[in-house]
């Protein structure tokens, strides 16, 4: 101890205080690394003024608060805090090329779930923002090697004390300036358009702080984190009820598609709706899935159908979607509420109650997601595992015909099979499905006349293997219903998950399907499958939202569609696919927040209903909206 204070004594008091400049540059530092790589997303630089004084004000608040600590605790607090940002920058940029969306706590729901199928290959981050984040930790062990011994605290807790107070000052004056100015009643901003002034769109993105992909580089990485948590936790102080008196607005003046050719015309019918784990247009060939491709052919093909990702766990988002046409909240709401709110209007209990039995079929085990639980609340009678569907190996979806007495048993039935296969990453630690087929997968490649890198050439070659699996219960599927009689009396309908995202090149990807929106990468495959309709292309531009109301419509369900946020395919509404950021797409014009164009009376208008639907969902599931109906 003696040596310690001695080494202290030789060196300048100057070197010293550099502890606190050294803590306050990593900070933003770390900040700055990166809205300067990814802040181009919102349409912002490192050192845009708004986000910037954000970060500087923090940055000053959290120095200040390690000068008043005493020096072990001071030394802990630069050391947590330093280690966490920086993590939770590279999550971001993770999180990103995963997603196409910054981080939010709302993630957290599902992250112990999403863990067991993490791999090393989704670690995609720009090298620079690590070595950004690694010389912060640096400069802060340097500051925390040469914190002083405070001799004059009274000095000490003024000049830290004067610096929180202007770091609270800064932080709040900004906040203040960047609020809109709305009229009372309109706080939430669901019916209000995007303005065409540049300044104005950025408030109001601000104030409603919906859109992790502008709020970061908007606020900087401190001000976003402090709202998005503020907000995950649900404390929105005060704005309950103007929320819930718009709710009941929006539902008063919803209008929906009325009745149209196809109304009732499967009723009665026995219905398998498959939702397919990362099926992507880009693998439906007859070379590549022969079986998947001839039921395709055989159907009504929505070929402008998308699975936007409301949550970053998207097989639970779009299985959520198409169950009860909801969409998720990214925020504000626990897990528990898919386990204890009214879903009195899902499809579960809406075929029950027209005499239907109801169950699920997916090989994973019910805590994944906690579907046995949410299943259940959800209607379905049962939720069958591999357990139950006595597989061998549930990863394997051609295993999943083991459960078909099951899934066809007591008609007329309703039952929800989610597949397993398409599942990455596309590497050798799933030989066991893609093995079986590499070989054909491999011939069917080589004649494709796809080309790419070696590394994407290879997840390209597995993920087709991967598919051919899954396209093998399709075929077993068919045979069976075929040869049971049931096939005259049953519809199939499939669809995908999400699109195939575990492809780690996105870019790759994006060349592949033709697109230049990363967005529009969620156009994937839907089609309906029945003896009873003429194979034929629907053009409608369709999405996850619009498979509840289309199901209730062809099957005559009794459910009030007003009630809910998409709209029947074969209708004369909608026709719009819209993104948990805000974007949309109607086939003739892409809107994306970032872009600030301007926009014709009805681009703003669709902007302002797309919002509101957003909005009004996620509020149903916060205030369990159904129960009090």
């Amino acid at each position: 101890m003696k040596e310690n204070r001695a080494s202290d004594s030789r060196l300048p008091q100057w070197l010293h205080l550099a502890a606190y400049p050294l803590f306050f540059l990593s900070l933003v530092g770390i900040d700055l690394a990166l809205r300067g790589m990814y802040g181009y997303i919102g349409g912002k630089g490192a050192f845009d003024t708004v986000p910037l004084l954000f970060t500087l004000g923090w940055a000053l608040i959290l120095t200040a608060v390690a000068a008043l600590l005493p020096r072990l605790a001071a030394r802990i607090f630069m050391a947590v805090l330093t280690v966490l940002n920086g993590v939770l920058a590279v999550t971001h940029a993770v999180m990103y090329n995963l997603f196409g969306s910054f981080f939010s706590f709302s993630d957290m729901q599902y992250a112990g779930d999403g863990a067991k199928f993490f791999s090393m290959t989704y670690l995609q981050v720009r090298k620079l923002l690590v070595v950004c984040v690694l010389l912060a930790v640096a400069a802060t062990v340097a500051a925390i090697l040469l914190l002083p011994r405070h001799k004059c605290r009274s000095r000490r807790f003024v000049a830290a004390g004067t610096a929180l107070a202007a770091g609270v000052a800064l932080v709040c004056i900004v906040h203040a300036t960047r609020l809109t100015d709305l009229e009372t009643g309109q706080t939430m901003t669901w019916s209000v358009a995007m303005e065409e002034d540049a300044a104005a769109h950025e408030k109001l993105l601000y104030t409603e702080n919906q859109n992790p992909n502008m709020c970061l580089p908007l606020s900087g990485l401190y001000q976003y984190t402090c709202r998005n948590l503020l907000r995950t936790l649900n404390l929105n102080f005060g704005q309950n009820r103007q929320e819930k008196e718009q709710m009941n607005d929006y539902f008063a003046r919803r209008q929906v598609s009325g009745e149209n050719g196809m109304t009732g015309c499967l009723k009665g019918k026995n219905l398998i709706m498959i939702m397919a784990e990362s099926l992507d247009g880009c693998f439906i060939s007859p070379e590549y899935t022969p079986n998947i491709y001839a039921l395709q052919q055989n159907s009504v093909n929505f070929v402008h159908n998308y699975t936007p990702l409301y949550l970053s766990a998207g097989t639970f988002s779009t299985e959520f979607v198409s169950q009860t046409g909801m969409i998720p909240p990214q925020s504000g709401i626990s897990t528990d509420t898919y386990v204890e709110n009214d879903f009195s209007q899902s499809l579960a209990n809406l075929f029950r109650a027209q005499g239907y039995t109801a169950n699920s079929f997916h090989s994973a085990s019910p805590t994944i997601y906690n579907r046995g639980q949410i299943h259940k609340n959800l209607g379905f009678e049962a939720y069958y595992s591999h357990t139950e569907m006595g597989m061998d190996d549930y990863m394997l979806d051609s295993q999943l015909i083991r459960g078909f007495d099951r899934m066809t048993a007591d008609a007329p039935f309703y039952s929800f099979v989610i597949t397993y296969s398409g599942h990455g990453p596309y590497d050798d630690t799933m030989a066991n499905i893609s093995d079986p087929h590499l070989a054909a997968a491999e011939a069917a490649v080589a004649a494709s006349g796809v080309t790419g890198s070696e590394k994407n050439m290879k997840e390209y070659t597995l993920a087709v293997a991967h598919m051919m699996e899954t396209d093998a219960f399709i075929g077993l599927l068919m045979d069976e219903l075929t040869d049971s009689g049931l096939l005259e009396d049953t519809v199939i309908l499939l669809f995908a998950d999400h699109y195939g995202k575990y492809m780690t090149d996105t870019d790759f990807l994006m060349e592949l399907k033709g697109v230049d929106q990363r967005n529009l990468l969620c156009n994937t495959p839907m089609m309906l499958y029945s003896t009873d309709l003429a194979p034929r292309t629907v053009e409608k531009y369709t999405s996850s939202v619009d498979i509840f109301p289309t199901v209730c419509n062809l099957f005559g369900l009794d459910a009030d569609l007003t009630r809910f946020v998409g709209d029947d395919a074969f209708g004369e509404l909608g026709g719009v696919v819209y993104w948990r950021d805000g974007s949309w797409y109607d086939g003739s014009f892409y809107y994306d927040p970032a872009a600030g164009r301007s926009l014709t009376q009805a681009q703003a208008d669709c902007c302002a209903q797309v919002k509101e639907k957003l909005a009004v969902s996620s509020a149903c599931l916060k205030y369990n909206y159904f129960a009090e109906r």
